[in-house]
């Protein structure tokens, strides 16, 4: 049976609203069908900023306001979209928090969403795996296999470029994913802090710098990187470095350092000889980045060389994952996750 799915992300960049509309069996091929991306309202986007940055809600509206966001967002998607019977919809939400020893994670949204429409909705996708022994993320792998398979690979490794950066390693031997290090979270909220912009824009401040080594020595002796996969971080782990990493260098050395650590964990972590690396989110538009991953890789790639748009694949594997919920298909493993007994994500909202 094919379904017509629904997925919204929102990312640990803090930017806003992702959707994507799929067709899927669920198990065998997804067809992207379209995308479309709502920024949050300026408000938002800087109390979702103070959350973050204090560690705890500043405003208890905040989580309303965001629903209403959501709401407005996917209902004026599907008005827009009539012609698409969708069967279900999934909502991942806003990442606020997440700790694998506690098995906290959370992620902003109110579950009583304000839709005028019967379709089933499913969210609370991390839950299942965190109560079955998991650390709750990555939970995207399975439909990187499903594009795995698509692309007919021998051996690929899928580098999500976020707040935090992920990797989801398929070969003969099965899948194996996790977190590796800090994506564009880190970076992003020392060039707000030092320049008052958002984001290192097509690696233009990194690309003046130069890689200071006392640097990537620093960060690479976190004990972080001493453990296998799979595992986990949170948003602001290495944010505990930013004050000392200030005083070492200028800050386009300092960026550019951190981007170099970002290929150089994930080298560490694999043991084919030559993986096509296969680039996604919003990292992946970062020239400093591409240049240090083909420096650290023979065969890279960015997704959207294969006709896939890389801002929207976790937004897709919502969608999947929505759909494997209402099949009852177990779409987490213990060599993503860590998971202890393999069981489907999400419940209905």
């Amino acid at each position: 049976m094919d379904y017509i799915a629904l997925g919204c992300m929102s990312g640990t960049s803090l930017d806003g609203i992702d959707l994507s509309l799929i067709r899927s069996d669920g198990e065998t091929y997804s067809e992207e069908i379209m995308n479309y991306f709502q920024p949050y309202s300026k408000d938002l986007k800087n109390k979702l900023h103070q959350v973050i940055q204090k560690g705890y809600l500043t405003d208890p509206k905040i989580a309303s306001q965001l629903s209403i966001e959501y709401s407005r967002t996917i209902q004026q998607f599907l008005d827009s979209n009539k012609k698409y019977e969708v069967n279900v919809i999934g909502i991942h939400g806003q990442t606020l928090f997440h700790d694998e020893k506690t098995k906290i994670s959370i992620q902003l949204f109110d579950k009583n969403l304000n839709l005028n429409s019967s379709i089933p909705v499913i969210c609370n996708f991390r839950k299942n795996d965190l109560l079955n022994g998991g650390f709750g993320a990555p939970i995207i792998p399975i439909y990187h296999q499903l594009l795995h398979q698509k692309l007919n690979k021998k051996s690929s490794v899928f580098v999500n470029i976020g707040g935090v950066t992920n990797i989801t390693i398929i070969n003969q031997e099965g899948i194996f994913a996790g977190d590796t290090s800090f994506g564009n979270a880190l970076v992003n909220d020392l060039i707000k802090k030092k320049f008052n912009f958002e984001m290192d824009e097509d690696g233009y401040i990194s690309g003046q710098g130069l890689v200071n080594e006392s640097i990537i020595d620093l960060i690479l002796s976190d004990p972080f990187f001493l453990r296998p996969l799979p595992k986990t971080l949170d948003r602001n782990y290495f944010h505990k470095y930013l004050e000392q990493l200030q005083t070492m260098d200028k800050t386009e050395n300092i960026i550019n350092s951190l981007l170099e650590i970002v290929p150089l964990s994930i080298k560490k972590l694999i043991f084919d000889t030559n993986p096509t690396i296969i680039l996604c989110g919003g990292g992946r538009k970062n020239l400093t980045l591409q240049k240090l991953f083909r420096q650290h890789f023979k065969d890279v790639h960015s997704i959207d060389e294969y006709g896939l748009d890389g801002d929207y694949i976790e937004s897709q594997g919502m969608a999947l994952l929505s759909i494997r919920f209402l099949m009852k298909k177990k779409s987490t493993f213990t060599t993503t996750t860590g998971i202890k007994r393999e069981v489907y994500l999400g419940e209905r909202c």
